[in-house]
């Protein structure tokens, strides 16, 4: 180890061990900082009470503002803190109390012999601190409760007043009135603005010829030279960027990042040194600097609605595309993203010029009015861009219709067809208010979906490359560390999950932080649902159905989520069985289906105490009527837990034989070798006779039965079937194949062989391997065939007269010849020949080979007349 290493490890070990010391000196601290008594916790209760009486008389006011109702909330907050953690820590202390004065007894009764004076004088004392004690945890939780009410009422009175103002009628753009109006203070106006233009520009004319000038005009020059930077070294950046056309995914990521903030970050800094340079020359009097202040913000804004469009759909480069769109599509939705956040920008300037010169109601309404239509009219037009486009590609299509790309904007736009509908329907009918929120929306939604969707493969891809990628970090990770690869994959997993959920709920948050709803309000809500309770009873609304409704929905959508990310993400980086992995995303999908069900029935109102009341009340019909049910039910969750069968296990329940594939809540499936699925109740495999061939482990046996004829030799055939066995790459070597002589029958000797493979799938596959090299071997020690003879059984008499018939013949040919005596002897001789073959030829039996010998016979009889 080198002194920098040596050092550095003293520098972390130092710093370890004043962390580890300051720690156990702030343990005592924190100890002496809570109340030593009941006299102290309820001294501070009173004065948390005090605070909580000024904020509800606050809350009293009609005429309080929205900032006011916001800074009360802000103030409430560290009351309710602190009243939680007073009744927390109240909550052990009396169950200290009553257990010391239960350790008592009960008092005697007067009847009885009095206790001692030191029992007595111990019970007063005990019985005077349970009585604190029981006063102060009283008074904690009441306040408790008077302080969540006052949040809850604060939070109602903000919605309220946000809905009133929202959806209240003003004057119609188209009103003629409105418009009389309008061209009444429209001269008062204009001199209005000519008089604060005027004076400002005098002021700042003026400021450009004294010291005050250099300063601003250092912010010009410094927001000029960002600009140019922008211009002439991005331009170098995407060439650069371009050029890596086959990069990853991850490449390209970074890539959109970059241009993201080398696009914005320019602009907005730039913006901002102008505003600076007038701020700090003193040249931004109180009704021009919401205006300049307006105009940096608007600037950038567009740099970044910008800037943010073409990160995600780079129109005109498709390689480093990170949103899967046409081309028309991608340069569409640029293009509306950057006149959206023009008119946005643009309303908002006209709108602080606007209360700079105090101008009239009605021309701000008029305004706001012609700013949300135009808003509404741009959308309406990129909407309609992105339909013909794809019509455009449709009609393209030679073939039957496929799905493209960026099929998911489907719904996007349709909500937007409705929202631009909306807005319009909103100015025209006098709810100028609304459509300039819902134009404010339309562009937050955009933005957040954006970043969402950047921040998402932001997540997805850098984590996992960071932590399992071949950079230099995870190489130090690996080398440096020492952490291996498997470890650094299943944190990059977990990670990831915790990352999207964050990122979720983050995204979630800031969607409803427009609409009013806040992050405590989110906190406070889902504390209610776990652990709320009700005063009195329980008031049921179709409202509270439907949200709780909706939030079942999410439970399961989030316990399907979850499943998912078990089953495919994080389960798989482990070494566990896919029965083990089964039964944690069963029983993962359990708790959250109950959850789900606990956070819905707990959005309607009902506490414990009731769902027992409920579950008491419906024990009875479950006993009688759903038996069946709950007893596979409880068999599937003995399944799970004892995992006597598991998923991937070959089991043989009754006549189905074949391969678990799902545990489910209530049956079993298991899918035979013909590929069909069988669905067996659990309770059968539970109370049943089930076979598993695999429980133990999953080596497999393969048997081969084979019979030979008594000709083989024995030997022989046990030596060939060893060998087959033995020569096989799956089979086993311990233990290794084993031959038995089964059976010595009339006609062949019968013999098995016995092998064990390491898998039970296998076993089909060796088993017809075997039967070809068996039978090849077989084949080899058989003897040839042979050759087939004919013998013909009855030909005595045939032959004595045959040789009669040649002795005659003999001694006539000791006389002398004569032609004529010749010629009867040869057709003696042939009639004999003949009447000889037609004898041996019916005598003959009806053989492979006869005809060809009777052939030979005549040829041979012949051959003889010839001699």
């Amino acid at each position: 180890m080198t002194s920098k290493a040596r050092n550095a490890f003293a520098v972390l070990g130092g710093r370890l061990g004043a962390a580890m010391f300051g720690l156990f000196l702030l343990l005592p601290l924190s100890v002496l900082a809570q109340p030593a008594d009941p006299a102290a916790a309820r001294a501070r209760v009173d004065s948390i009470r005090g605070e909580l009486t000024q904020i509800e008389s606050a809350l009293g006011n009609p005429n309080a503002s929205d900032a006011e109702l916001q800074r009360q909330r802000l103030r409430l907050q560290p009351l309710l803190d602190q009243i939680r953690a007073l009744t927390e820590e109240q909550a052990p202390r009396f169950e200290q109390a009553r257990a010391r004065l239960e350790q008592l007894g009960p008092k005697p009764d007067a009847k009885a012999p009095p206790e001692a004076a030191e029992v007595a004088k111990e019970r007063d004392a005990r019985e005077k601190g349970f009585s604190e004690a029981d006063e102060s945890l009283k008074l904690a939780r009441a306040t408790q409760l008077q302080a969540e009410q006052l949040q809850t009422a604060i939070s109602d009175l903000r919605r309220e007043r946000f809905a009133k103002m929202l959806f209240a009628p003003g004057p119609s753009p188209l009103s003629p009135e409105t418009w009389a109006a309008t061209v009444t203070t429209l001269p008062s106006d204009l001199r209005a603005s000519h008089l604060v233009l005027g004076d400002w520009l005098s002021v700042f004319s003026a400021a450009l010829l004294s010291p005050r000038g250099v300063l601003v005009l250092l912010g010009f020059i410094g927001a000029i030279g960002l600009y140019i930077a922008r211009a002439r070294y991005l331009p170098r950046l995407s060439n650069r960027l371009a050029a890596h056309e086959t990069d990853s995914e991850v490449r390209c990521l970074y890539g959109a990042i970059i241009r993201l903030f080398a696009r914005s970050a320019p602009p907005a800094l730039a913006s901002w040194l102008i505003y600076a340079a007038l701020n700090t020359a003193g040249l931004l009097p109180p009704r021009i600097q919401p205006v300049i202040l307006a105009i940096v913000y608007g600037l950038a804004l567009f740099a970044f609605v910008q800037a943010l469009a073409d990160a995600l759909f780079a129109p005109g480069e498709p390689q480093r595309r990170l949103v899967s769109v046409m081309e028309s599509t991608a340069r569409t939705v640029v293009w509306m993203a950057g006149w959206l956040a023009i008119v946005m920008a643009s309303g908002k300037v006209l709108e602080a010029w606007l209360q700079a010169i105090a101008a009239g109601l009605t021309l701000s309404i008029i305004v706001r009015s012609v700013l949300a239509a135009l808003f509404a009219l741009t959308l309406v037009v990129g909407l309609y861009r992105l339909r013909d486009n794809d019509e455009i590609e449709q009609e393209a299509c030679l073939g039957p219709y496929v799905p493209v790309d960026g099929a998911s904007l489907g719904p996007v736009r349709i909500l937007s067809w409705v929202v631009g509908v909306a807005i319009i329907l909103a100015v025209l009918l006098g709810y100028v208010v609304l459509a300039t929120f819902l134009t404010e929306q339309v562009l937050w939604l955009g933005i957040l979906a954006g970043l969402f969707v950047l921040l998402m493969q932001l997540i997805e891809l850098g984590i996992g490359n960071l932590l399992t990628g071949e950079g230099r970090f995870a190489l130090t990770l690996r080398t440096g560390v020492g952490l291996r690869a498997a470890t650094l994959q299943k944190f990059a997993v977990v990670l990831t999950g915790v990352l999207k959920i964050v990122l979720i709920v983050v995204t979630i948050m800031l969607v409803l932080a427009p609409w009013g709803l806040e992050s405590t309000d989110l906190l406070t809500s889902l504390r209610a649902a776990f652990f709320g309770f009700q005063v009195g009873g329980v008031t049921v609304s179709l409202s509270s159905i439907f949200v709780a409704a909706a939030m079942f929905a999410l439970g399961l959508a989030a316990t399907r989520s979850l499943q998912g990310w078990l089953n495919d993400k994080f389960l798989p980086t482990t070494k566990l069985d896919t029965g083990l992995r089964n039964s944690i995303t069963t029983a993962a999908g359990y708790l959250g289906y109950a959850a789900a069900v606990a956070l819905a029935v707990s959005t309607l109102g009902f506490s414990l105490e009731r769902l027992t009341l409920v579950a008491s009340a419906l024990s009875v019909g479950i006993g009688f009527g759903l038996q069946s049910v709950v007893s596979n039910f409880v068999s599937g969750l003995i399944l799970l837990w004892e995992r006597p069968i598991r998923v991937g296990d070959q089991v043989l329940v009754g006549d189905a034989e074949g391969i678990v594939k799902r545990i489910n809540v209530r049956s079993t499936e298991i899918e035979t070798f013909d590929r069909s699925t069988v669905v067996v109740p659990n309770s059968n495999l539970v109370s049943g006779v089930v076979r598993n061939r695999v429980r133990s482990d999953r080596t497999g046996r393969v048997l081969i039965s084979i019979s030979v004829p008594r000709t083989f030799d024995p030997t022989e055939v046990r030596s060939l079937l060893a060998d087959a066995g033995t020569e096989h790459g799956d089979v086993l070597k311990k233990p290794p194949p084993n031959v038995l002589f089964k059976k010595i029958a009339p006609t062949t000797l019968d013999f098995d062989l016995i092998c064990v493979v390491g898998d039970v799938d296998q076993v089909g596959r060796v088993t017809s391997d075997l039967n070809y090299v068996i039978h090849k071997r077989l084949a080899e020690l058989e003897k040839p065939a042979a050759a087939a003879e004919l013998t013909v059984k009855g030909l005595e008499g045939i032959e004595e007269s045959l040789g009669s018939i040649a002795t005659a013949v003999a001694g006539e040919r000791k006389a002398p010849a004569r032609k004529g005596a010749s010629k009867v002897k040869a057709s003696r001789s042939r009639a004999a020949n003949e009447v000889a073959a037609d004898e041996a030829e019916e005598a003959a039996p009806t053989r492979n080979g006869s005809a060809p010998e009777a052939g030979k016979d005549e040829a041979a009889g012949k051959d003889d007349n010839k001699e």
